[in-house]
């Protein structure tokens, strides 16, 4: 007897634990339920109705109101969303025409086009992305026509809007601080007003740039007069300049300097010319007149035959392989050659 009381104590465990898991569904999920502008998150269990999960989270529906998934549905394990759909009979007017409208999870702009009313350059009196009520009553007027270009795209809407400001509200237009309006947020709406918005977005932008070196001239004595020569070569140095760069519509517009940093310094080329006379004419200055009457006087006693005596090599300080001869002849003559 015993076992049998235990027997029937384990199977009505088994039973019980069952019958929990299939009242909690097992697996726990989060759900998101969008009711017209509403959103709550609520805990549910899969293998719950998506009735039960309204229900837990507090959320009444109406007799006509609906339900995706539908309310019977039970809940996955992939289930994220519920969205409620309710029900709202409104009416829509066009002077003195009116349609009563019955719509289900329906908008203002749902209720005008279900209306088949002939809206052109019309406006609704509310938010066209409103969610309808039950016993709304939407008044069509007539709107000013605007154009608008903003993103990318050009539109002509009608509008009540007074300012610009308000139009670009009522278009659901943000503006970013730096952004652009062709007309003044104050000015008033015109039929016919072109408005357009362009997108501005200043970004710094760092770009390496070359110096260029400079050629630089100088004098030597040291070398000859009519003589360069290249006795340090240049070299190109570098820069990063920082920019402030106007993008318009993500297009660049503009860019402006705003700093600089050398990172490498430019090499000045160096251009060396020779100032030097030559060792020729430095020896005709240096003779005075009487010294050349002597000499050409002792040319024209002596006869015309004359040998080297001697020829004594005078090479230039500067180790350019230059230089020049001193020779004297037997008949007392000197002569420079230059090499």
């Amino acid at each position: 007897m015993k076992r049998l009381a235990t027997a029937a104590l384990a199977v009505l465990t088994v039973l019980v634990m069952v019958f929990t898991l299939t009242a909690c569904g097992g697996k726990a999920v989060t759900l998101t339920v969008h009711d017209k502008d509403a959103k709550t998150e609520v805990e549910a269990n899969v293998g719950m109705t998506v009735a039960q999960v309204l229900e837990k989270a507090e959320i009444t529906l109406g007799e006509k109101d609906e339900t995706e998934p539908a309310k019977d549905e039970k809940i996955a394990e992939d289930t994220t969303e519920i969205t409620v759909k309710r029900y709202a009979k409104v009416t829509v007017k066009l002077g003195d025409e009116s349609r009563e409208i019955e719509m289900v999870g329906g908008t203002v702009a749902d209720a005008i086009k279900k209306s088949g009313l002939n809206t052109d350059g019309c406006e609704p009196d509310v938010d066209k992305d409103k969610y309808l009520e039950d016993g709304m009553v939407i008044n069509m007027v007539k709107g000013t026509k605007v154009t608008l270009t903003v993103d990318g795209k050009t539109t002509t809407v009608a509008t009540n809007s007074k300012t610009v400001e308000d139009f670009l509200k009522e278009q659901k237009v943000t503006l970013g601080d730096d952004d652009e309006v062709s007309e003044k947020l104050s000015e008033a709406i015109k039929d016919g007003m072109k408005i357009v918005v362009k997108r501005v977005e200043y970004k710094n932008e760092e770009k390496t740039e070359k110096i260029e070196y400079k050629t630089v001239e100088k004098d030597s004595d040291s070398l000859e007069s009519g003589k360069e020569e290249v006795t340090q070569e240049g070299k190109d140095g570098e820069k990063t300049v920082t920019y402030k760069v106007k993008y318009v519509d993500g297009k660049e517009d503009s860019r402006e300097k705003v700093d600089e940093k050398v990172t490498k310094e430019a090499v000045d080329k160096i251009v060396t010319k020779g100032t030097k006379s030559s060792s020729s004419q430095q020896e005709q200055s240096s003779q005075t007149p009487q010294s050349s009457q002597q000499e050409q006087s002792s040319q024209q006693e002596q006869p015309t035959e004359k040998t080297v005596v001697s020829k004594e090599n005078f090479p230039d300080c500067d180790g350019s392989g230059h230089g020049y001869y001193e020779i004297h002849y037997s008949d007392g003559s000197v002569e420079y050659q230059q090499y």
